[in-house]
């Protein structure tokens, strides 16, 4: 699907840091590119397409759509967060939500990560809801959509910035001679991104298809210096939304994030050195479009999964809260899929009420179980239960393992041994702040580190 090129660029390899010779895998266009593909795997394509749209046919309104959406979405940005090896829990993203939401920073790094994944991937359904309704993608677009991953992070030098620089795919630490993909040299990148978005706005591929056409071709390109992964999946709810067999985000990366090793396997597969009309490129197209194909129809699964549990969440909130239609604590209930964690400024702001009626909706609904408050009176915070321990339901990365106290074996002068009970530490590892969190397992909010 491409040729490999001889560039120059300042990169470190055993011989030192400087400006060296290196080789990169520079792809075929794929604007005017008819793969032809076998009978099996249109045969997988259209069962992906019809299962996509029986996730679209799914009730989307009221509020039980509103919270299997939310769901999916959140379920979405978490496991695609994790595949690059940013990890989050529910309670602790829902926390950070709040915090960024009354303007406070989000201290976790990975939480500040996988909230900007979150506002990406509702960026990314925005953007494909425009364009069925007749807007063309641009490249600033696709700027745009890496800016929201990174704009609030310590890394926001790079967010929305093309790369200007070599980049290399292997394991930690390794040379660009010893990766396992080096992606093309940055002065390819401006053009093969311009030449995708034309496939992304033109294609008439059907939708399965072209969703996975474009998201091979990102990845291979990787434009970006980092967030390559999350963006490029994020496109592809932008090509689902586009071409109308999707309505909001679907948890695509549930199913690749559970098989990882296939997933970037059949990417390699795509990579094959051939003519651009070679049918060896159309063949090495096949295994990813198998691995795509069968995520979509797990992603449909899933959704149905979604549904029932915001339909069964629905009814148990109506039942607990028999509030006055039109009432403020009636308003309140509707609006908390955007609103996991929230005090009654945010309450009041959302709903346009004053402060003390938004404390007494608040109140209407802890009474009835549906929110959890925690502080005192002036200052107090509230959690939505059923909805930030949802997502644990949906996937093992959705939320904080149960309070629990774990023995500690001390050896006593005689050799025998004493457990004494105590706390356990949370002991969560943020990657990129390379510490453990010192709060007790099962904490709610965010994670935090020791500052030594």
């Amino acid at each position: 699907m491409g040729k490999y090129v001889d560039a120059q660029g300042w990169i470190t390899t055993a011989s030192g840091y400087g400006n060296r010779t290196y080789r990169a895998f520079v792809p075929h266009p794929v604007a005017t590119w008819n793969p032809v593909i076998s009978t099996a795997d249109l045969a997988a394509v259209t069962a992906a397409d019809r299962a996509l749209a029986a996730a679209a046919s799914l009730p989307h309104a009221g509020l039980s759509g509103a919270i299997s959406d939310w769901m999916m979405a959140r379920d979405e940005s978490i496991r695609s967060s994790v595949i690059e090896g940013v990890t989050a829990t529910e309670p602790g993203l829902a926390w950070a939500r709040y915090m960024d939401l009354a303007n406070r920073p989000v201290t976790d790094e990975n939480d500040a990560l996988t909230l900007g994944a979150a506002r990406q991937i509702a960026a990314a359904v925005d953007l494909g809801t425009r364009m069925r309704n007749g807007i063309i993608c641009s490249t600033q677009d696709i700027l745009d959509l890496h800016n929201q991953l990174f704009d609030r992070t310590r890394d926001k030098a790079i967010a929305g910035v093309l790369r200007d620089s070599p980049i290399w795919i292997g394991p930690p630490g390794c040379s660009v001679h010893e990766a396992s993909f080096v992606p093309p040299p940055p002065d390819y990148v401006a053009s093969l991104l311009a030449d995708l978005v034309d496939y992304i706005n033109f294609s008439d591929h059907p939708p399965v298809l072209r969703a996975a056409v474009a998201h091979a071709q990102f990845e291979t390109i990787h434009p970006f210096e980092d967030g390559n992964g999350r963006t490029g999946r994020a496109l592809i709810h932008t090509l689902l939304n586009a071409t109308g067999v999707a309505q909001g985000a679907l948890p695509i990366s549930t199913a690749l994030s559970n098989d990882r090793r296939s997933y970037y396997d059949a990417l390699d597969a795509i990579r094959v050195v051939c003519a651009d009309d070679d049918m060896q490129r159309s063949a090495a197209l096949s295994r990813w479009l198998g691995c795509f194909a069968q995520a979509c129809e797990e992603a449909q699964r899933q959704a149905v999964l979604a549904v029932r549990r915001a339909e069964q969440m629905t009814a148990r909130w109506r039942q607990a809260g028999r509030f006055r239609r039109g009432s403020a604590a009636a308003a309140l209930v509707e609006a908390l899929p955007s609103m996991p964690v929230l005090d009654a400024d945010m309450v009041a702001k959302r709903l346009g009420i004053t402060t003390r009626v938004a404390r007494n909706a608040l109140t209407s609904l802890e009474e009835a179980g549906i929110v959890s408050g925690t502080g005192t009176r002036r200052n107090r915070r509230f959690t939505v239960p059923e909805l930030v321990g949802s997502l644990s339901r949906m996937s093992p990365d959705g939320g904080l393992p149960a309070p629990r106290r774990d023995p500690t074996v001390l050896a006593n002068d005689t050799g025998s041994h004493l457990v004494l009970s105590i706390p356990a530490f949370c002991g969560f590892f943020g990657p990129r702040s390379k510490k453990q969190c010192q709060l007790p397992t099962g904490h709610a909010g965010q994670h935090r580190y020791s500052t030594r």
